[in-house]
Order: structure tokens, then C-alpha cells, then sequence
């Protein structure tokens, strides 16, 4: 899936998939890492790679289908979409790379607002 997404020019990868391509290179590294720390032992090999499961993440927030339409395109059902999805996020979450300001840091950014009444 990803492979052919990977050769697009950076433009198109970029309006695909919203993030560039080394962007999506670092969040891969960090996957990969989590990866390797919970499967330290082997195991059965997933079905879905690392690569699939970013890809997945980002096309179900880029795009807002269902899990069910995605899970289509990917060739996997609703429930390993969700299972994917939650584990992207959370394990970029957990690095704090990707992981979004807090409340207090956007109330610092933000500039006062003030309201004006027109009646």
C-alpha cells in the first residue's frame, strides 16, 4: 500500500497523507521502537505493518471515513482499523514528539479575545 505513496513526489505525498514525507519517516521510527519493546519476545507476526498501520491512522484523520471504508481499501475488518488507530496515536502520544500542546500551553499562545456587543 505504502510503497507506491512513499515513490510520489513530496507534493502529492504531503496532500494524500497531510503529513511530508520525513515526517512520516520519524513517526515509522518511533512505531518501530514501541514495536520492537512489546514483541521483544516474537510471536506471531502481524498482519498489518507498521507502514499499513500509520497509513491506515492517517487517512482515517485525514479523510473522516468510517473504519469500515478504510478497512476496505486495506483489505482488513472495522476492529483492526480501530486496534491500529488507537495504537498509532497512543504510542506517538507516548513519545511526545507529535503529541499536541497542552490547555495552558494554548491559553499562553493564544491572544486575549475580547467581545463587542452589536445590539
Amino acid at each position: 500500500m505504502i510503497k507506491q505513496a512513499l515513490d510520489a513526489k513530496a507534493i502529492a505525498f504531503k496532500r494524500l497523507y497531510g503529513v511530508k514525507a520525513d515526517i512520516f519517516e520519524k513517526m515509522k521510527t518511533i512505531l518501530q521502537k514501541e514495536f520492537d519493546v512489546l514483541h521483544w519476545r516474537g510471536g506471531k507476526p502481524p498482519k498489518l505493518t507498521i507502514e499499513d498501520k500509520l497509513y491506515i491512522t492517517l487517512k482515517y484523520l485525514r479523510e473522516y471515513r468510517t473504519m469500515e471504508s478504510v478497512g476496505g481499501d486495506c483489505g482488513v475488518g472495522r476492529s483492526a482499523v480501530c486496534e491500529s488507530t488507537q495504537r498509532v496515536e497512543d504510542d506517538l502520544a507516548k513519545d511526545k514528539t507529535f503529541r499536541p500542546p497542552d490547555k495552558k500551553a494554548l491559553e499562553r499562545k493564544a491572544p486575549s479575545i475580547e467581545y463587542m456587543s452589536l445590539m
